[in-house]
This record gives C-alpha cells, sequence and structure tokens, in this order.
C-alpha cells in the first residue's frame, strides 16, 4: 500500500493544484507546468548532448535567446555572456549566461537580487549521454519561468533582477566562481542570491512531499518570506544548515564565502543522480511547477521588502532543521528494506530519532545536540543514499 501512494504522489499533488490554484497566479503570471515540462525537455534532449561542449553552448544560446523573447537587458556590459577564461589563454572553458530586470524604486533599484541555476551536465562517456534532466535543466527551467513572470508582471519590482545561468557548475563551480571574481556589480549591492539544483524530484526517491532550503542561518531575515510563500502550497520546505554538507555542493558556495545573503534549494539526491537514467519522463513536474511558484512567492517578497537580508553570524541551532531532519530520519527508515540500510546506520538513525523527539518535544537545541546529530545526517547522506 504504501509503494501505491508514493507512486500515486504525483497525481495526487497534480490534483490539489487543480483545486487550489496559486493565488498569486490570478494577479500576476507565476510558472507554468507545461512551460517547465517544455524547458526540461529541450534542455536534457540528446540534441543538447548533456549539455558539455557543444551541447553547453547550445544551452548557453538557448538562455540567451529566452531572454531577449522576455525583452531582458543583456547582463554583461551589452552582452548577454560572460566569456570563462581556459588555460593558459586558450579558447575559453565556458559561458555564464545572464540579463536583468530593472527595479522601479529609486531607493532600492541599486540593490540587487540575483536567481540563478547552472545549466551545464556531464555531457557523454564513450557513446552515453548523461541528460541532466533533474541536474539541472529543473532549475534552468524554474529560472525561465521566474524571469518570465517578473517580464509580464504588471508592475516591476522595486530591487532589481538579475537572471544568471551558471556554466561549469560540474567542474568545481567554476563557473559562478568566475562571476564573482568578475561581479557584473559590487557583491555588496547584491541584496540576495538564490539558486537552485535538482528540485524535480525527491531525496533517495522517498521524501515525496520535501523541497530543501539551505542558507537561513546566514540571513534569517528570509526565513518570514519563505513562511509566507509557502502558506497554501502543496510542497513541505524542511530547512536546513548548509553546513550539513561538508563541501559546497552548487553555485550557493562562492557567494556564501564572500557572506553575501543566499537561499539554497533543492529535492535533493535521488536513485539516477548523475546517471543516464536522469531523463525527462521521470520528473514529477506538478512538484517542479509548485517549487517554482514558492521560488518566485520568495524572490517576489525580497525584491520588495523594505531592508534587504543582512549577512548573520550562523545561526544553525533552529528548530525547524530538528523537525526537519526528524521527519525525514522516519521516511528513511520506513523505506529502509528499499534503500539497504544496513544495521550500523539503521542504529545511528534511530538513536538520532530518539534524541530528536526528545529535542523537539522540548522545544530547544543545543549546540552540542546539534553536532552530534548533523554528524548522523552526514553518515545518513553519505553512506546510505
Amino acid at each position: 500500500m504504501k509503494r501505491r501512494i508514493v507512486r500515486l504522489w504525483p497525481v495526487l499533488l497534480a490534483g490539489w493544484l487543480l483545486a487550489h490554484p496559486n493565488p498569486t497566479s490570478a494577479r500576476e503570471p507565476a510558472p507554468e507546468e507545461s512551460r517547465l515540462r517544455a524547458h526540461v525537455a529541450t534542455l536534457a534532449s540528446r540534441e543538447f548532448l548533456g549539455r558539455n561542449g557543444a551541447g553547453g553552448n547550445k544551452a548557453a544560446n538557448y538562455l540567451a535567446d529566452h531572454f531577449r523573447r522576455l525583452r531582458l537587458e543583456p547582463l554583461f556590459e551589452g552582452s548577454y555572456f560572460q566569456s570563462i577564461p581556459g588555460k593558459d589563454g586558450g579558447p575559453p572553458a565556458g559561458r555564464n549566461v545572464g540579463a536583468v530586470l530593472r527595479g522601479s524604486d529609486p531607493k532600492l533599484r541599486d540593490e540587487w537580487v540575483i536567481v540563478s541555476a547552472h545549466f551545464d551536465h556531464l555531457g557523454m562517456r564513450g557513446d552515453v549521454i548523461y541528460p541532466g534532466a533533474d541536474d539541472n535543466a529543473s532549475g534552468v527551467a524554474m529560472m525561465l519561468e521566474v524571469a518570465r513572470a517578473f517580464a509580464e508582471g504588471k508592475e516591476r519590482p522595486k530591487r532589481s533582477l538579475m537572471f544568471v545561468g551558471f556554466d561549469l557548475e560540474e567542474l568545481g563551480l567554476f563557473g559562478s566562481r568566475y562571476f564573482v571574481e568578475h561581479p557584473p556589480v559590487p557583491l555588496p549591492r547584491v541584496a540576495l542570491f538564490v539558486t537552485a539544483d535538482m528540485i524535480g524530484r525527491s531525496l533517495a526517491g522517498v521524501c515525496d512531499p520535501y523541497v530543501f532550503v539551505m542558507g537561513t542561518e546566514n540571513a534569517p531575515a528570509t526565513r518570514p518570506w519563505i513562511e509566507e510563500a509557502s502558506q497554501g502550497s502543496p510542497v513541505t520546505v524542511g530547512v536546513l544548515g548548509s553546513d550539513i554538507l561538508l563541501l559546497d555542493r552548487s553555485d550557493y558556495g562562492p557567494f556564501r564565502a564572500r557572506k553575501v545573503p543566499y537561499l539554497f534549494f533543492s529535492t535533493g539526491e535521488s536513485p539516477v543522480y548523475h546517471t543516464p537514467r536522469d531523463v525527462p519522463e521521470t520528473l514529477n513536474y506538478p512538484k517542479l511547477e509548485a517549487v517554482s511558484r514558492l521560488i518566485l512567492g520568495v524572490v517576489r517578497r525580497s525584491t520588495e521588502a523594505d531592508q534587504a537580508p543582512r549577512w548573520a553570524p550562523s545561526t544553525t541551532e533552529s528548530m525547524a532543521e530538528a523537525v526537519t531532519i526528524r521527519d525525514v530520519l522516519r521516511i528513511l527508515l520506513k523505506n529502509r528494506d528499499a534503500l539497504k540500510i544496513g544495521g550500523v546506520q539503521n542504529v545511528l538513525m534511530n538513536n538520532a530519532l530518539r534524541t530528536l523527539d526528545s529535542i523537539v518535544e522540548r522545544g530547544t537545541i543545543t549546540p552540542e545536540e546539534r553536532t552530534s546529530v548533523i554528524r548522523v545526517a552526514r553518515v545518513v547522506l553519505f553512506s546510505v543514499l
């Protein structure tokens, strides 16, 4: 029965979306499933060669063409492209792609909100193509739909917006690293950096309702925006501290290193992560639409707020995070057989669950308790998933 419910979840979500249309969509344009599906199908098609090499160039042109159609200004001194130098003066290693929507408020338009996603993937291994439908055509589709929602909106946002597609994320975040080293505006003017990587499936293939967000520990002012934007959404937002990952796993990393407030959205690694089976027909498109609308809501609030979020020292002792980890561990343990969770991991996870149940009941968490819980979460991430 449980597996039938998991398989039916996309159908149930689609029905929910039809019965509960996003209130924003009645007033302003919003991401649409059909458009998201079309972007993913194109970017993950054989023609784009896994978006590496010639396929990467084709993907960069695809983004620039859509920015032109939306009549967005080029971001890089009259060009949509930021060339990333190759080694020793050789050919360019890749290209970032960016566009601008100028803000309307004379006092706030010199502050910037960046909406981004990386468009590159693994390319081909021999004759085998790695399509990268979720990684990260899903994130690019979101970015293009959020750009469309703002470009076609009745009113311009108060703060200015950049929409940026990063290249070479799969090669050590090289595209976003180059961007922050050669920014089109001074980084202190960036009020918020938002990126998404893999938002069309679910963690381990079983955490269906969840989308995870990292970065609120350094930008606590964004928490009310996330809560407000998630009201009425069929997806569950799981708040996590970025330090749950030992290494920066996506393009938020270079911005985090420079203390630019950021939010990173992801539904997590699925069983087809970095395999040729990451194909368009297996994505959960109603969920992708719901996550994209959630991100639009957060971005909209960030452009309109009187005060931009400020970088804060890490505030990771969060009850929201404790609840997220507890509930995810429960889901994983319910699927222990399918996930092949071994005896040692089972004991660690159950011990952590008992600790988390006590923490949630008490309503507080100490730094020492969080350190212990994060250790277990990392073991799960790197040995179970």
